[in-house]
Parts: C-alpha cells; structure tokens; sequence
C-alpha cells in the first residue's frame, strides 16, 4: 500500500512520550478519532490539541481507562470503550461496544482473547483495511483471533508499523511461520526518473497539463492530449468519489456530545453502508488555477466580457463570514517564523484557537506543539542558539506594549523576562551564545536597541536612535549590525555597527553618497561579509559587502532585473543567500550565489512567499506560503524534493471544512491613471452569484502607504466575492513592489496622486463594463480607511457606501497623538507638522467631512496605539452635524487591527452586511 497515503490522514503520537505510540484518525464531517492516549500530561494535552484535538477516545484496555477519564475533563471529549473494559473508567464510559459493532461508519471494533487477557482492536476500512492493535501483545495466544480479519497495514502501540500486513504477519510473529531468508539490494532510481518529472512539474507550474476533476477518467488514462504527473494519476484513480452523508448514526453523538438515542441503533456495517462518508484525505496535488486550464474564450483587453464573471459550474454555497474570516493561519506579520539552529524544528505563531499562541513542529513527520495558551497575543518566537528555548513577544488587548517572555521546547515553563509596561518591541534576536536578546524598543518616542540578559531580564539600552532597526548580532558577539536613519535627510536610511561591550554607531558606507535605503542586514557565517537590501539603483535588490573592520572593502549587486527583492538569509556553507523575489504581486524565494551570482527559484508556487529560512545542510528551506485559495501555513523544500510540501494545514484546522474552489483567484490587472499604469488585483466573482450584470463592486485600499495588495491569502475580498461583489485592489502610488519611484511617488503628495489612482480605478471599472457605476463601494484600513474617507468626501457622487477602520481622519491631530515611530513616518511621507500645517489640513479627511453623502460605516480599535480612537471621535461627530448616515463600532479589547478571530470575523460581516444594505 501508499505509506504517504495513509500517513496523510492518520496521525503518529509517540516520540517522545517514552516510545509510546498512539494514533489519531483524521475526519473533518465527524471529528478526530483517538485510537488510546499516552499517559496523561501536560505535554501529551499540548500535543493533542497542537494536532487538532480529538471528540473520541478508545481504549483499547482496561489499563487506560484512568488516564482517559482525566482527558475526558481535560480535552471535553467522549470515552468509547467495549463493554468488558467500560466499568474501568470512572464515571463510566460514554459510548459502549460491543464484538462486531461500529464506533463510527468507518470503524468496526472487535474484541480477541478472554479471561483478563482480552484486547480491544480497530479495524478502519481504508486502504485494504487499517488494524489499530493498541496494547495487544502480537505475539500473543490472544492475538491468534487477528487470523480473522482482512487488512493491509497493523498500528500498534508497543511496536513500529507493520505495512503491507496480513495473515501471515500474525503468524510470523507468533513463529507459526519460518521467518524469511533475508535479501539485500541496491534500488537505483532511474536515471531519466526524476529529470522527467522535474521538467513536468516546471511545466506545471504556469501551463494547462493538469487536468480538471470532471475530465480526469480521459486524463487519468495518459491520451495522447495529455501531460500528468504520474503520482496525480494514482490519486485521482485510486481516490473514492466523494460519499454522501448517511443516516444518523452512534458516532454523531459522540462528536456533537448529545448522548446517543436508543432508537437510532447503530448504523450498518460498513460493508453494507458504502455512501457512509469516509475520512476525509486532504488533496496531494495543488491544481492549476481555472485560468490556467481553461483560456478565456474572448479577447483580454476592452469592453467584450473579459473579465466578466463565469460560471462554477456547479452550485456556488454562500458560505456564511466566520466560514472564511474564521479560517486561521500562521502569523506573518509580527515576526513570522523561525527555523531552530539545528534544522529540526520550526517555532511559529498561529491562531487556530482564536488567538496568536506559539507553536512548534518538525520539519519531518506530522507533529504540531502547542506551546502557549495565555489567551493573549505572542508572536515573533525566536529559538535560542542551543534549542531549547524560544522567546517571543506578548501583549494584551491589540496595545502593542510587548514584554519579552521564553518558554522552553516542551511548552512546560513560561517566563516573563521583561514585562510589557510602557515598552514597545520587536526584532528579536539571540546573540550566538545564548546570553543575550537584543530587540528594538521604544521609549519616549525614540526607537532605539535594548540588550536583554537572557538569565536575569536586565536590560541595557545600547542606541539611542529615533528609527533603529533589525539588529542582528556578529557570529563571534562582538558587533551588531542596525539599520537607521541619522542623516539630515528623513528618507535615508544606513546600516550601522556598534560594539556589544557599547559605544557610538558607526556608519556603513553601502549608498556611495546616492539618496536611498540600504535595510536588513545579516552577517555572514564567518562574519566577514553582510548581506542586506538596498534600493539606491530603483529598486529593492540584494547586496553583499565585504568588511574590512568597520569599512566596506568592496559592494556587490547579486542580481540584474527589473523585480523587486529583499530578505537575504546567508546560506550556512557562505556560497550564497536565499531572498524573496516579487513579481506582479506574487513572492516567490529564491537562490542566488556569491561568486557566480547564478539566482534561481527554490520555492515558486503562485502565492505569497515570506520569512524564508534556510537548514544547516544549505539546502532544506522553509518558509511561510499562502495564496488566494490557502490561508498562511509552513512549507518546506526538501534537498532533492521536486515540490514543496505544507507542515501546518490551516485549511483542515478550520471548524467547518471549505473548498478551496469556492475561493476565486484574482487577475493582475492594469489601468490607466493620469498617463501612468497601475496595477491592480481585480476578484471576479462566481457567476451564480454575482450582484447583478454587470455586478456591484467594492475598491478595497491597502494600508501603508508602503505596503500592497499580493496574491497571498486575504479574506476580504474572498468574503466579498462570494456576496457577489467584484473586488478591486488597486496597488496605488505609495505601494511597495514595482520599484522605489512608484513607493515614492506619493511623497508629499498624500491624497493627491494616490486619490486620482483609486477613483480612475472606479472609472475603469465601469468603463470596461465591468462594475456598475451606480453600485459601488469603498473600503480599507489604516492607510486605507483613510484614502476611503478622503474619496468618499472630495468625490461625494463616485460611491454608493463606504467602510473605514481604523482610518486617519486629521493629519494633524493624528501626528500630536500617535506613538513616535508613527511621527516620524508623518516626518518622512509628508514633513515636518511645523511649517506645514495647510498641507496637513488639505490632506486630511476632516477638511471634507461635511461633504460626505454616502453611508459610512466606521470600525476602530479602543487601545490604537497608531491612530488613536479619537480619529474616528472627530468623524462621527462632524457625520452628526452634516447628518450623514453612519453607524461606528469600536473594539473595546483590539488595537490598531484585530487581534482575535471572533473581532476580525465580527469587523468583516459588518462591512460585508453594510454594503448588501446599502
């Protein structure tokens, strides 16, 4: 049989719970199944939940019925157990079987040996038959009734898997059968193998040789019009069609905790019952978008249709707003993910229990820890040097007033070393000794290095810098290398050293005088060189400079092309760096060397990239992905892998399962604005469900300015979409991606160029006939909410409704009242406030309040400590005076955005209500 298959959905918990090993059973319609349980603890609980929970336990025997009563409490569960092992559990067990009777549609349990020594197992009909054994000795007289039963694979509890098992597994064990002469061989793999399959996968990539599900029997069957991966054939032909759901059964009650009905009796043998539904295998392929298999059937570019809405081809289900603003993801915003020193383990943030908690898994198998459960925000975990602890940065209610805390790998200790009060921080790091943490924190308004004693918590303030940034520390501990701004111009920005022991920053010449940023630097292994981004040639790229002391010896660009790239990690053999590489708002990593300057893609699935890390042998790399139909999950690429494959499954972690198919694949679009192009992520959506021909549309603005719309996961436009709306997302001047004179071309210039860019995208989306000019709507956050409110007031007959959260209102009252990087950004976007007060007033929203006539639905968080709830104060009360109709809500536990799934769901089905209403 597939070993990969069945691991796909039966998961392994043993190591390191003393070489125990026990068994989850995935299944998204009925909950997970729990095949026995280590003994209980903490540990065990984490791992547990860390994995995605469980609503039943089976004990296999009557030794684990204590330990399954103290989960049943702990992990709100159900007990299954047979009749004869029930009464061991206190309180008895939930659910009763007997000899022959089905747990649930899949799994029938059956009942060998007698008189004190009788064992519980679990046949599960998957693959030829799946046989959970749990504590029954093998080798035992007891184990001679297994003769019996049909199946492929043995799981036990006591011993490694048995694969392609059967009869005559049994009796080998029980030396019923000779043992087989033992036979030694050499499998090559042929050559032309995986050279073949690597030039199909390139093509896969971006050009129709995957086939669709309806058209598969054809394909499946290698015609003569087809390309397909062989391991795509065996999974689309050897896959069950999809069951129906069956006849209610004992198993429900269990999952749902109602408690089962006597007259519904147990359902039918599964071998009678086949349209029972069956565990649910989560896809091994990644198919090509709709796009890319079927070309449009009109031209692209003017009014013909095409980018109108197309069909499903199918029912599209209007999936309620916690359906998709619920879906959780791994954080990749503050902080991201790290790769643990040695290679083994990752360490991430993750909100599948509704708030950021950290996490850990290893990069090989299918464990996931959980780490933390405080309820409260941690994020940015960075391993120590020896692995054995990871510090990460906490807060409460959205505040952004982090402290510092560890907790050691086993998720069994926590610790706050530096207590939040009065502290802003990020950019954690560990110097390579273990002793100390540097990090970025603010203090009356200045952003300056602190250095943490990683046993006491002292701290040292190291700069006294207004932006410092990023530091990371040399291999031998004796530098740290930072990036700021110390020079006469706002917009420059320097790399600089300073000494451990302290001292004045010395200033890295990587800008040869030129106007620019040179930004994230990372020492190389033998601390000779730096790699980091510069934009001083137009656009961000990665540089490497060569130390001699405290001055550049010599500079290199690694690449030449026109796309933007950043992030640079050093390779640990120094032949060359990892970085991102984005294009048409998708980031890919790859790979380029120092000598040769030879870049190639490592990881280039269509999606957003992030936060890439690099193994100690080099070549394993991990990152964070995600795409428009996938929320935030790990991936990692093997040394000789030809794809990359997923260690968090954040799709599957949802409450309620969704197809991905239901989601919709933006087009990277452009139009004119004032004779210049801009790019924009225009969501289509279904055609069954679309408002109206042509349909109503929403602009959906992203903050910043310095930021963009990507093609990663976002459940605004998703949400939107499947209402009906198109979306579109306009990377307007001020965005990040398309070179340093777009990023700046909004430079004192807010509401100006930037404004004309989000109405002309109104205009195009009308002209082309797309949108219905008298449907529109509006919509952002931050920087957003306040290009909305700015639209919304200086073009009042444009949009029919408006959504801001979070919006700047007044440029001036925001720039006495927000922190102090947030000043000094205002500093550097606009100017200084003094002497420029009319600039400030004509770009503020405020200024033009009182002309706003579309509903406005305002959302902000009570504890901003960016732009301060009294922005959206100032608003409601001038709407109160012109009489605009608005409605406000305010967050009383949130921040800048939405920290908690329930508010982020909660901000989202009131936007997306607001503009069905209006």
């Amino acid at each position: 049989m597939d070993i990969h298959q069945l691991r796909s959905w039966i998961f392994e918990l043993y190591e390191p719970l003393e070489d125990q090993r026990q068994y989850i059973v995935f299944d998204r319609e009925r909950g997970n199944l729990l095949v026995d349980a280590p003994v209980f603890g903490e540990r065990p609980l984490r791992l547990i939940r860390g994995v995605g929970g469980a609503t039943v336990l089976l004990i296999t025997s009557a030794a684990r019925g204590a330990d399954a009563a103290r989960y049943r409490d702990a992990l709100g569960l159900q007990v299954a157990a047979h009749a004869a092992d029930a009464s061991s559990v206190p309180g008895g067990a939930d659910v009763v079987v007997n000899d022959g009777d089905l747990l649930r549609a899949d799994a029938r349990v059956h009942r060998v040996g007698a008189n004190g020594d009788g064992a519980t197992v679990v046949l599960l009909r998957k693959a030829g038959g799946v046989l959970f054994c749990g504590d029954l000795d093998l080798a035992s007289d007891a184990a001679r009734d297994l003769t019996k039963l049909s199946f492929s694979s043995v799981l036990s509890s006591g011993r490694a898997p048995i694969w392609d098992a059967g009869r005559d597994s049994v009796l080998l064990l029980q030396r019923e059968l000779p043992a087989p002469k033992k036979r030694f061989g050499i499998f090559l793999q042929a050559p032309w193998d995986r050279a073949y399959r690597g030039r199909l996968q390139d093509q896969m990539t971006a050009s129709p040789l995957v086939p669709q599900e309806e058209t598969t029997p054809r394909e499946a069957g290698m015609g003569p019009s087809t390309l397909i991966a062989a391991d795509t054939v065996r999974d689309k032909v050897e896959r069950a069609k999809r069951p129906v759901p069956a006849t209610p059964r004992v198993a429900a009650a269990a999952v749902t905790g109602t408690a089962p009905s006597a007259k519904a009796g147990r359902p039918r043998n599964f071998a009678e019952d086949w349209q029972a539904p069956a565990t649910a295998s989560p896809p091994t392929t990644r198919a090509n978008a709709p796009r890319d298999i079927q070309p449009p059937s009109e031209p692209v570019t003017g009014r013909t249709g095409a980018f109108r809405p197309v069909p499903f081809g199918a029912e599209v289900p209007k999936l309620a707003v916690e359906a998709i603003a619920g879906l959780p993801g791994v954080e990749h915003r503050w902080g991201g993910i790290d790769l643990a020193t040695d290679g083994s383990e990752v360490a991430f943030a993750w909100d599948r229990s509704g708030g950021f908690e950290i996490y850990s898994t290893p990069i090989t198998g299918d464990r996931i820890f959980q780490l933390t459960d405080a309820g409260a925000r941690s994020v940015w975990p960075r391993w120590s040097p020896d692995g054995r602890t990871i510090a990460f940065l906490r807060d409460s209610d959205g505040s952004e007033q982090f402290g510092i805390w560890t907790v050691d790998r086993e998720g069994e200790h926590e610790r706050e070393l530096v207590p939040a009060a009065g502290g802003t921080r990020r950019d954690l790091c560990w110097s390579a000794d273990g002793r100390t943490i540097a990090c970025v924190s603010g203090h009356g308004g200045a952003f300056g290095i602190d250095l943490v004693d990683a046993d006491s918590g002292s701290v040292r303030r190291l700069t006294e810098g207004t932006t410092d940034a990023r530091p990371r520390f040399s291999p031998d501990g004796r530098w740290i290398v930072f990036d700021g701004n110390r020079s006469e111009r706002r917009e420059d920005v320097d790399l600089f050293l300073v000494p451990f022991a302290g001292g004045a920053p010395v200033a890295l010449d990587t800008r040869g005088g030129l106007a620019g940023e040179s930004f994230d630097a990372r020492f190389s292994p033998d601390g000779q060189q730096i790699a980091f981004t510069t934009n001083v040639r137009g656009r961000r790229e990665i540089a490497v400079a060569t130390l001699d002391g405290t001055a550049v010896r010599t500079l290199e660009f690694l690449t030449e092309n026109p796309f933007e790239e950043w992030g640079s990690r050093w390779r640990p053999d120094q032949r060359g760096v990892i970085y991102l590489h984005e294009q048409d708002a998708a980031v890919a990593v790859h790979r380029a060397f120092t000598v040769s300057h030879a870049a190639t893609p490592v990881s280039d699935l269509p999606g957003l990239n992030d936060w890439p890390q690099v193994g100690p042998d080099s070549e394993i790399i991990v990152s964070t992905f995600s795409s428009a139909r996938r929320p935030t999950d790990i991936w990692v690429r093997d040394p000789h892998g030809v794809e990359i494959r997923a260690l968090t499954d954040s799709l599957s972690s949802a409450s309620a399962p969704v197809d991905p198919a239901v989601f919709v694949e933006p087009r990277h679009v452009r139009y004119d604005s004032g004779g210049r192009q801009i790019p924009a992520l225009l969501y289509l959506p279904h055609a069954e469900v679309a408002l109206g021909d042509p349909p109503a549309a929403v602009l959906y603005i992203h903050g910043g300015p310095a930021d963009r719309h990507d093609r990663g996961w976002d459940p605004v436009p998703q949400v939107l979409a499947n209402h009906g709306f198109v979306v579109l997302a306009p990377n307007v001047r001020g965005s990040t991606g398309y070179g340093r004179e777009f990023q700046e071309a909004n430079r004192s210039d807010w509401g100006g160029a930037d404004l004309a860019d989000v109405i002309a995208g109104a205009g195009w989306l009308t002209t082309e006939g797309i949108a219905d000019a008298a449907h529109l709507g509006i919509c952002g956050a931050s920087y957003g909410g306040y290009l909305t409110l700015l639209a919304l007031g200086r073009h009042p007959g444009v949009f029919a409704a408006g959504a801001s959260a979070a919006g700047i209102v007044s440029l001036e009252t925001l720039y006495r009242t927000t922190r102090g990087d947030g000043r000094a950004y205002l500093d550097r976007e606009i100017g200084p406030l003094t002497g420029n007060e009319p600039r400030y007033r004509a770009a503020s929203p405020i200024t033009y309040a009182a002309q706003i006539t579309a509903p406005l639905l305002i959302l902000h968080g009570a504890h901003d400590p960016i732009v301060p709830k009294s922005e959206a104060e100032q608003l409601v009360a001038a709407l109160h005076r012109s009489g605009t109709p608005h409605e406000y809500h305010e967050y009383p536990d949130e921040g800048h955005r939405p920290t908690k799934t329930v508010d982020r769901i909660d901000e989202l089905r009131r936007v997306t209500e607001w503009f069905e209403r209006h």
